[in-house]
Parts: C-alpha cells; structure tokens; sequence
C-alpha cells in the first residue's frame, strides 16, 4: 500500500512537472514568435512629406494589396512563369471578406507556433527515452531535464536563423512559412496522421517551392514506402495548381535566361565562404537581404560553434532511427548541392539547364533549397542540447542543466544576433496615393497596361518593391520582369516587345505612329508612369503622344489612342483547369481540420449512443 501510494505521487509530480514545462516550452515559442513577426503588427510611420495611400506590405518580393483582384496573372495563367499560385489566388479568396493583410499575419504567426511546437515534440519524443520525465524532487519552479532543453532549443533553432530573417528580409514570407512547417511535415508522417500531414503540405505549398520542399521532407521522413508513395501523390494533388498552369502555358515555364545561373548563385559572406554561408544556413543571393551583423568576423567563429553544437548530438541521433539519418543526408546533400552550384562548373551547369530544361527557373535561386537542411538542424541542435544538459547535471537545483541550455540558445541567436531589429523593415508602409483611381479606370476594359520605368522593381519611400502594379490593378500588366542583380540584368518571362516599343522612342512622326500601332497589336491601352527611379529610356516622346488620364505626383496614367486590337484570353478550359486544381489545393488544406472537426463529432456522439 505504501509503495502504491508513493507511485501514484511520483506519477502525479511527473505529471504536473510536465504540465509546467509544456507551458514554459509554450511561452518560449510564442516568445520567439513575437521576436519574427512583431513588424507586422507595427503601426506604420507616415512619411513627413508628401501624399500617400493605405499602408502595405512592401518589401521586395512581398507586395500585399488589401483587396487583391483575381487576374490571370492569380491563377497561374499569365504570361509569366506561375511561382506565386497558389498564393495569389487565395489572396484574392481571403481578401474578398477581411483585408488580405491580415491573413498574412495570421499565417505567419500560425506558422510560427505550429512548426514550433511540432519541433519541441519532436525533440521530446527523440529524448523521451533517454531522459525520462523531470523529478519530483527537483528544486525550482521549472526543473529543467535534459528533454526540456531540447524542448527548447528545437524551436529556439527552426524561428531564430539567418535563412529566416534574409528570406523576411527578400520578402519571400510563403517561402518562410513553407520552411516553418517542415517540422509539423515531419511529425505528422511519424505519427501517421495521413490528413494533417496533408494540410501541413498544402500550407507549406503556398509556393512551387514550399510544395516541394514539403513533399521531400515528408518522403525522407516516411516510414515506408506506402506512405512515401501516399506523401508523392499528395505532393502532385498540392502543386496541381502551378503544374496545369505550366502546362496550359508552357511558354511561361520555357526557357530562363542564362545570366540567373550567376546572378542567383549561392554568395559567400564575409569570413565564411560559400561553403561556410550555407553551412550556417545563410548565403542569399541579395547582398541587402543580409543582416549587417552577418557580414562581420564574429560570424563565422558562430557557424563553428553551431557545427561543434550539433556534432556534439549527431553520434546519437545518427543511431537512432533510421528516420533522422535520412533527414541529415538530405540537408547535407542539399548544402553540398547549393555549393557546387555556386562553383565555375556548377553555373555554367546552371545556365545549361536555364536555356535547355523548362521549369528550371524554378532551381535558379539555388540558396533555398538548403531549407532542406532546416529539419536536420533542428534535431541535432536539440539533441547536442541534450547532451550538453546531461553533463551539465548537478545538486543544485539543475543551475549547471539552465547554464547547459541557456548557453544552447546563445550559440543559435548570436548567429543572428539582432534578428528583431533585422526584421523591422517588414512593417506596412504607406503605399503611392492614386492606386484605387487607376485601378478603377483600368477595370473600364480588357486592354492590357504598360509601366514605365521598365524593370520588375520599384523604390517606394526608399525601399526596393516588385512593381505594386503587377499586385493592384485589375488588368493584365505588360512587365518584362528583367532583374537587376548587383548591376547585371536577367531577362524575364514578360512582355519585352512592349517594353522595348516604348524605350525605343520615336524622334520622327512616321517612328510615332509605328510605335503607337505597334502599342495597339499588343493589347497595350494603358501606360502607366510611376515615380521611380529606373530606366525609362527614350519614352518621353511616345508618352507625350499618349492622352493624359489620371495624375498624382507619383502615377501618370495614358490612354494610347485609337482601336485597341484584343489579346488573346485563356480559354474557357483553361480558367476551369485552373479552379478546378485551386479547389483541389484547398481541400488539401482543409484535411486536417476537417478530420479534427470529424473525430470531435464522433467524441461527442459515442456517450450518447452507449
């Protein structure tokens, strides 16, 4: 009797020791939840001069519209390659009932705590085993075990690191989430839960990107090959809506001009290399992506000391389970990828593959694929944790075990040191007043609309911006979608004749009226100026020909005279193909909470029935 009742105190301490550790666990994610996402709840600044609109997302390739309108381009089916569906048709789904900003924000934050969390249940289950539940006797508040520390750490290595922060910072936040949710990928496939490792998919499949760096992830993390085939096929059903655009617009998905190889190689950062960059989970292309503190010296003695932390647990986990070692090829293998990529050898590959192989646009921006490597580091910095705690054991009250853990978590953070005040160019600023009007007036017809100056980029209150036009108006937007890439140009997919129509000017009358009708063949009715540095060539004379529509300081919109000649719309089949693989994504993502609403049905129904 008395040995029962002191088992049933032991059990009850462990439990409730759990419980407070599960909580503390909590309130560290949700901790470094706010460090990443608090821009976006900021409130934004308003310039002190000037005229300025509704305040946005804008920065670089992330360019919310409250309202976005469903064009081609949403579906997949505009004359560039579909990288954005479908992200951009949900936006516009969403934006219909509540401000697409706010579906932004939510989604991040979700994000963050369910991939979170599914990294500190990850760990626990790795180190369940071995390090049994927390002490009874413990003193303190929180006993802090050996698996609580890699509790911690696990999400503490998946929210706080440079790939992160640089890819906020590019604007890419889908690609963000997509790597925020490996986690949750992988967890679902070792507990079997076939319909929320769906969902997990379809978030993360927000992007062609995140849909296949989910499918891998979850490939590598099955358990056999039923479900490897089952986590393939629901990999195709998730990128349905990107693979029928591409192949109802194969021009699209052609060819990507060579220059990307170079320009989107992997870069070494200050002190590290290439090698050295990629290994500590940075290496972006765009320089200005990069946290300053990343540029200097005390980074790469950081990546050394996060490599001998993740070494210190890779014995263990390496012995485990079959399971985690496919996790740590794969992100060795996609580090050593990325690397060669960066190589002589691997950009003339590259751009062999740019002209040759349709699609492989997609595998131009290199750097991302080392998220691969994300699941990885995200175990093994849990379990060096771990280990550190284990040796760290002491009488007094578990003060060497906090040291052990508190001294994990500064070795992640201090590779990017300032990542809360890094991220603060992600709050909203105020957009170009007039965007409403111009839209209105454009929506009058078909015709497609021009932009000056050319490029893909625009600078709003100092910061670079994919052109707000290809985003808000309700018309398709003639853009050639060049790049500038460390003043190199990269071509795009776009509508180049259009641009180099307009910047070819047009000195004599006989010049004029052939480019205006040139214009004209291409659907073009609209022009719009912005107020942007950029190349606007030798415009000024045709756009002085143009009717004048709308004028702010910073949006000049010109009607081009005459007939509009109409372009070429995608048929009927087309737009259904494509609602038909926008629904099939989002039933995807409905499985797992459709079969959470399913089990709670039958909870509440089976007492009933007994």
């Amino acid at each position: 009797m008395t040995q029962r009742f002191r088992t049933t105190l032991t059990q009850s301490a462990r439990s409730h020791s759990e419980r407070v550790a599960w909580v503390f666990v909590l309130s560290w994610i949700l901790l470094l939840t706010a460090a990443v996402c608090w821009p976006l709840f900021a409130p934004h600044k308003a310039p002190a001069e000037g005229r300025f609109g509704a305040p946005m997302f804008l920065l670089r390739d992330m360019v919310i519209p409250n309202h976005p309108p469903l064009t081609d381009a949403a579906l997949g089916l505009g004359p560039a390659a579909a990288r954005a569906v479908p992200q951009d048709t949900a936006l516009w789904a969403l934006g219909y009932f509540v401000d697409a900003s706010h579906w932004v924000r939510f989604a991040m934050v979700g994000a963050c705590l369910i991939g979170g969390l599914a990294a500190a249940e990850l760990a626990r289950r790795f180190t369940r085993h071995g390090s049994g539940a927390s002490s009874a006797s413990s003193a303190g508040l929180i006993p802090m075990t050996p698996s609580l520390a890699s509790q911690l750490i696990a999400p503490t290595m998946l929210l706080w690191n440079p790939f992160v922060v640089e890819r906020l910072l590019q604007g890419q936040w889908s690609l963000v989430i997509a790597v925020l949710l490996l986690p949750a990928v992988v967890l679902a496939t070792q507990m079997g839960s076939a319909l929320w490792r769906t969902s997990a998919i379809a978030a993360a499949g927000l992007t062609p990107t995140g849909a296949l760096l989910a499918g891998i992830t979850g490939i590598v993390a099955a358990r056999n090959n039923r479900d490897r085939a089952w986590i393939a096929a629901t990999t195709v059903a998730v990128s349905s809506p990107w693979l029928v655009a591409s192949l109802l617009n194969p021009s699209a998905a052609g060819s990507s001009d060579v220059a990307g190889a170079a320009a989107f190689a992997a870069r070494a950062e200050a002190h590290v290399g290439t090698l050295g960059s990629l290994l500590g989970l940075g290496g972006i292309w765009n320089k200005q992506a990069v946290p300053l503190t990343r540029e200097a010296g005390f980074s790469a003695i950081m990546v050394l000391v996060l490599l001998v932390l993740m070494g210190l647990g890779f014995r263990r986990v390496w012995h485990s389970q079959e399971r985690w070692r496919g996790l740590i090829i794969t992100g060795a293998v996609s580090i050593v990828l990325v690397a060669l990529a960066a190589t002589t050898p691997g950009i003339l590959m590259m751009g062999w593959a740019l002209e040759h192989i349709p699609g492989a646009g997609l595998l131009r921006d290199a750097q991302k694929w080392i998220a691969l490597a994300v699941p990885a580091y995200v175990i093994l910095a849990a379990s060096g944790a771990e280990y550190l705690a284990r040796r760290a054991r002491s009488a007094t009250a578990n003060i060497g075990q906090w040291l052990a853990t508190g001294v994990s978590a500064l070795i992640i953070i201090a590779a990017v040191p300032t990542l809360p005040a890094d991220v603060a160019p992600l709050r909203p600023i105020p957009s170009w007043e007039g965007w409403s009007a111009v839209s209105g007036v454009v929506a009058l017809d078909d015709d497609r609309v021009a932009v000056l100056p050319a490029g893909s980029y625009r600078i709003i209150n100092g910061r670079p911006v994919l052109d707000p036009a290809t985003k808000i108006l309700p018309a398709p937007v003639a853009s050639s979608g060049e790049l500038i890439v460390s003043g190199q140009s990269v071509s795009g997919e776009g509508a180049t004749t259009v641009e180099r129509t307009l910047l070819g000017g047009a000195k004599r009358q006989e010049e004029l009226a052939s480019a205006l009708q040139s214009l004209r063949d291409q659907g073009v009715g609209w022009v719009l100026v912005e107020n942007s540095p950029g190349n606007f060539g030798d415009s000024a004379d045709i756009v002085a020909a143009l009717d004048p529509v709308y004028e702010t300081p910073d949006l000049q919109l010109y009607h081009v005279p005459g007939v509009i000649n109409p372009t070429t719309e995608p048929s009927q089949g087309a737009y259904a193909a494509a609602w038909i693989a926008f629904g099939i994504w989002t039933l995807c993502l409905l499985a797992g909470l459709l079969a959470g609403l399913l089990a709670g049905v039958k909870e509440a129904l089976l007492p009933r029935r007994r």
